[in-house]
């Protein structure tokens, strides 16, 4: 398979898995959740983020291999868990897409209010994906150019809203305190649940693994490099939005608000151009990386091998992107933002706990790998990044943990009558 993707590709698809609609419709809820240690809350979810991200890292050092945290857990721990992992991670993958794309009417609606309404929200983001599957069909050069140039535009309106905003904070709003009746440590946890979807995607970034140059470096590398940056960022923007706004705790479109007081409607509408180009540009990205986790499994054999049927001229998953197209369209017509990414955050931890779980295991069973990248102190940041994920998870709705473990078990049911029929037929793990 001839590689198409640099460092700067990889960058790019980091950050616009990271960075899409969640900071600019995010800050409120975690300022509801956490009061004044909201900028903390990134912080705080952002460490966990980060202590799984280099455990992400280094399992990607050590494969060439596309597939990302599935392939790390089916090496690890066979195919039962392997396909577990994928299954949930694709799962996690059209949730997130279906929410951001979802995230751009409301977005727009600002400037454009006939978007206000749920369903034509939900027709523009079943517009979007589709046009992104036509776009990813056709190479997956194309698709990387558009992440790269996304990438890069959606970082000017909030770099724009730091740098202006700093200046007119009132340093009476930044108290440092937690909603009444609540200790700070519960404060933090969650505000850093509230966080959590704008923090998710850096795990996009070894997806694609196969396709990229030189992966054992390029992928670590962009990964840390994107997920560091952007929780800096954020909490520089929370600083901003609770220093700015009149009423933080009641805010729909936060930044766009924060704008409008401090510099007047023109910096709102940049702002709200600016959302919509950042969901955009997350969108571009996941259209990109979610197919391949469905070929990665169709060509392990987990999967039927026509889902990972390559076009003969373009030599993209082109069953896999309709496929991924069709789910995430059909999820964006089916819910809102809001729903979309509450179940999107549980799903996430169906794929770092076993990433960080695979580090020790791989290093045993795979002692002469070389690895371009190695984590120090032993086990004790994939056990660190275990307990953080645990925590969060201790957090989270019931509904939505019902809502993943009957989709897992759903997975399991499905993999176990491909198996039975042979439709699936696993190649032995790497």
């Amino acid at each position: 398979m001839t590689r198409r993707l640099t460092l700067v590709d990889c960058i790019g698809i980091g950050i616009n898995g990271i960075i899409g609609s969640g900071i600019f419709l995010l800050p409120a809820r975690v300022f509801r959740a956490s009061g004044g240690l909201a900028w903390a809350s990134w912080f705080a979810v952002g460490g966990v983020c980060l202590l799984v991200g280099l455990c992400f890292g280094e399992a990607a050092s050590g494969t060439e291999r596309s597939g990302g945290p599935y392939a790390y857990a089916r090496a690890a721990f066979g195919d039962w868990v392997g396909f577990a992992v994928g299954w949930m991670a694709f799962a996690s993958l059209v949730l997130s897409y279906g929410a951001v794309s979802r995230a751009f009417g409301r977005n727009l609606s600002y400037i454009v209010p006939s978007l206000s309404a749920p369903t034509a929200q939900g027709m523009l983001a079943a517009t979007i994906v589709i046009a992104l599957a036509l776009l990813n069909w056709r190479g997956i050069r194309p698709g990387a150019i558009a992440s790269d140039l996304f990438s890069g535009a959606k970082l000017i309106p909030l770099l724009f809203f730091v740098g202006l905003g700093l200046f007119f904070i009132d340093p009476h709003r930044l108290s440092p305190s937690p909603p009444a009746e609540t200790s700070a440590f519960t404060a933090l946890r969650f505000g850093g649940l509230a966080a959590l979807f704008a923090c998710t995607g850096f795990e996009y970034v070894p997806v694609p693994a196969s396709e990229t140059e030189k992966p054992r470096r390029n992928v670590p590398l962009a990964l840390l490099g994107a997920l560091f940056g952007a929780m800096l960022l954020y909490a520089l923007v929370e600083v901003v939005f609770m220093g700015t706004h009149p009423d933080p705790a009641a805010a729909d479109k936060p930044l766009a608000e924060s704008a409008a007081a401090f510099a007047g409607p023109w910096a709102a509408r940049f702002l709200t151009i600016g959302a919509t180009v950042s969901s955009f540009g997350y969108c571009t990205g996941v259209a990109l990386v979610g197919p391949r986790y469905l070929s990665a499994m169709a060509e392990d054999g987990l999967l039927p091998a026509a889902i990972g049927r390559r076009h003969p001229r373009f030599a993209t998953p082109v069953t896999a992107i309709w496929i991924t197209a069709a789910i995430s369209a059909g999820l964006a017509l089916w819910a809102d933002f809001d729903r979309l990414s509450d179940l999107g955050n549980v799903s996430v931890f169906a794929q770092y706990l076993p990433t960080c779980l695979a580090v020790p295991v791989l290093r045993r069973m795979q002692p002469g790998n070389p690895r371009a990248f190695r984590l120090p102190f032993g086990l004790l940041i994939p056990a660190a990044a275990t307990v953080g994920c645990l925590l969060f998870l201790n957090g989270m709705k019931t509904e939505d943990l019902r809502f993943a473990l009957l989709t897992l078990l759903g997975g399991l049911v499905v993999f176990g009558a491909l198996r039975w029929s042979r439709l699936a037929v696993p190649s032995k793990a790497p």
